[in-house]
C-alpha cells in the first residue's frame, strides 16, 4: 500500500516535469529539481518499505489507545458523577434530616416547656388553694379558740363573783353572829351590874330602919 503523500509528491513532481519547458538556465534548474524530487520520492519508498507496516501498527496502536482512553476518561467522569451525584444526595439528604432533627427538637422544647409552665400553674394553683384552706382552718380555730377564751373568761368570771357573794355572806354573817355576842355579853354585864347594885341597896336599908 503506498503513501498518499508520496503519491501526491510523485505527481506534482511528474507534472511539474512534463508542464515545464526547457529553455535555457530553467530546463538545467528543472531538470536538477526533477532529480532532488525523484531522489525523495524514493527516500518515502524506501521509508515505507523499511517502517511503513511500523509506523501503520503504531498508528492502529495509537488510535486504539487513544479510544480505550477516552472511553476510560468518559467511564471515569460518568463515575465521577455518578459519585457527585450521590455525594449531593447523601449531603442534601443529610441536611434534611437535621434540620428535621432540629425542628423535632424544637419542637419537643416547646412541649417541654408548655408542660412545665403548665405544671407550675398547677402546682401555683394547688399551693394558692392550700394556703387559702390553711389561712381559712387558722381563722376558724382562731376563732373557736377565742370563744373558747371567752367562754372560761365569762365562766372563771362568774365563779369568781359567786366565790366573792360566797365570801362576804359569810363575812357579813360572821360579823353578824359577833355583834350578836357583843350585844348578849353587854346585857349579861348590865344584868350582873343591876344585880350588884339591888345587892348593895339592900345591905344599906337594913341599919336604917332599926
Amino acid at each position: 500500500m503506498s503513501n498518499p503523500r508520496k503519491a501526491k509528491t510523485k505527481e506534482s513532481s511528474n507534472s511539474q516535469t512534463s508542464n515545464s519547458k526547457p529553455s535555457g538556465s530553467q530546463s538545467s534548474t528543472a531538470s536538477g529539481l526533477g532529480i532532488e524530487m525523484a531522489d525523495a520520492g524514493n527516500m518515502d519508498k524506501i521509508r515505507d518499505i523499511l517502517f511503513g507496516n511500523q509506523a501503520r501498527d503504531y498508528e492502529k496502536r495509537f488510535s486504539k489507545m487513544e479510544s480505550r482512553v477516552a472511553q476510560e476518561a468518559s467511564e471515569l467522569k460518568q463515575e465521577l458523577l455518578k459519585r457527585v451525584d450521590s455525594l449531593e444526595g447523601y449531603v442534601k439528604q443529610e441536611i434534611k434530616d437535621l434540620n428535621q432533627r432540629i425542628k423535632n427538637e424544637s419542637n419537643d422544647r416547646a412541649d417541654a416547656e408548655k408542660s412545665i409552665h403548665h405544671e407550675m400553674e398547677s402546682n401555683f394553683d394547688k399551693l394558692s388553694k392550700k394556703i387559702v384552706i390553711e389561712e381559712e382552718n387558722l381563722a376558724k380555730k382562731s376563732t373557736e379558740l377565742r370563744e373558747q377564751i371567752l367562754e372560761q373568761s365569762k365562766t372563771l368570771s362568774d365563779e369568781i363573783l359567786t366565790k366573792h357573794d360566797h365570801a362576804a355572806n359569810s363575812l357579813r354573817q360572821s360579823a353578824q353572829e359577833l355583834d350578836d355576842a357583843k350585844v348578849n355579853r353587854s346585857d349579861l354585864s348590865g344584868f350582873f351590874l343591876e344585880i350588884a347594885m339591888r345587892l348593895s341597896g339592900d345591905d344599906g336599908s337594913g341599919p336604917q330602919e332599926n
